[in-house]
């Protein structure tokens, strides 16, 4: 059996990693989520009477009118989404896992451009083909760009 990576990256982020990013957030933003995976996600934000954008569209390709970007991207290709994200230079929230923003090509992206970390403070499995997954091998931070939080780095 060959043992290469896999890119099974695409999963749904639950309420509970939505609930603390959303304490930051301005209840009269409009967020948007440009990584559709299987569109789940809107029904989460929906719990904490939330409408986002969540359009099935290339987030390279797409113009979004939105004033936040909040995702959990897609991990294979996070250096590529934040050289995107620092071009469109508006305020983001990304839930990341901690070890990858410890890795030299993140941060080398990451370095220069005054971000803060919001440190989760659950251990809970994500969605993926509308089930609950077990608890993930890792912790996670949301890493946010120009939101203006109350430190640099917020555990919570």
């Amino acid at each position: 059996m060959f043992w290469g990576k896999q890119n099974n990256d695409n999963y749904s982020t639950p309420v509970e990693y939505l609930s603390i990013i959303n304490n930051f957030i301005p209840t009269d933003s409009i967020i948007c989520d440009p990584f559709y995976n299987d569109g789940l996600v809107v029904n989460e934000w929906k719990k904490l009477n939330r409408d986002i954008i969540h359009l099935q569209t290339d987030f390279f390709d797409t113009k979004y009118e939105c004033d936040i970007f909040v995702s959990n991207p897609p991990f294979s290709s996070i250096n590529k989404i934040l050289k995107k994200l620092f071009e469109l230079d508006k305020p983001f929230a990304l839930l990341i896992p901690i070890q990858k923003i410890a890795q030299l090509k993140v941060q080398l992206l990451l370095k220069d451009k005054n971000i803060q970390l919001v440190v989760c403070n659950i251990y809970i499995g994500f969605i993926k083909d509308g089930e609950r997954t077990r608890c993930p091998s890792q912790y996670f931070a949301w890493v946010c760009y120009r939101m203006d939080l109350p430190r640099d780095l917020v555990f919570i």
